[in-house]
């Protein structure tokens, strides 16, 4: 003989068995949890009565939105749980993002990492355009170190360090 564990039609009131000993809970936890005294205990990743909600990490941090266990950070985080800030442009892919900052590759600058930089700053002889310097007047090279003399010296002496100094003349007469 059986006994019927259902007082209230369609609701079980948790109890299960040949004599009603034995509880029950909603869906058999779904086999996402375990059924202690009639409550589901869910695994991590579930909530619920029955442990049909699908939870996220840390709730997400509050700094974003759980669909389907998964967190959907809001602009300015990342990360599993929204625990990390994230940075502009993810650094360009030309370096790395700490605490939301990016630490630029060498070669790169700016808050995203997207500006190319010049050898030696252009030695503040000259302005960085994409990576290469434009040197004030009186100074060349990659690097703006090189100091230059007005005119080429007129092509009447040589350029020594910024300062013309006559050519050498021959001596020798003939």
């Amino acid at each position: 003989i059986a006994c019927c564990c259902c007082f209230v039609e369609s609701r079980c009131d948790g109890f299960a068995g040949q004599d009603c000993s034995e509880t029950s809970c909603p869906g058999n936890c779904n086999d996402r949890g375990r059924c202690v005294n009639g409550q589901c205990l869910c695994d991590p990743g579930f909530s619920g009565p029955d442990c049909s909600v699908r939870t996220c990490p840390e709730n997400c941090n509050n700094r974003g939105q759980c669909v389907n266990g998964k967190c959907v950070c809001k602009s300015g985080f990342t990360g599993p749980d929204c625990s990390s800030r994230s940075c502009p442009g993810d650094c360009s892919n030309q370096g790395r993002c700490v605490d939301g900052r990016c630490v630029c590759d060498n070669g790169f600058t700016g808050p995203d990492c997207s500006i190319k930089t010049c050898p030696n700053d252009c030695n503040n002889k000259g302005r960085c355009v994409n990576g290469k310097c434009v040197c004030e007047v009186g100074f060349s090279g990659q690097d703006c170190s090189t100091k230059t003399c007005p005119n080429n010296c007129g092509n009447k002496g040589r350029c020594v360090r910024g300062r013309c100094g006559l050519k050498q003349l021959y001596r020798n007469y003939q």
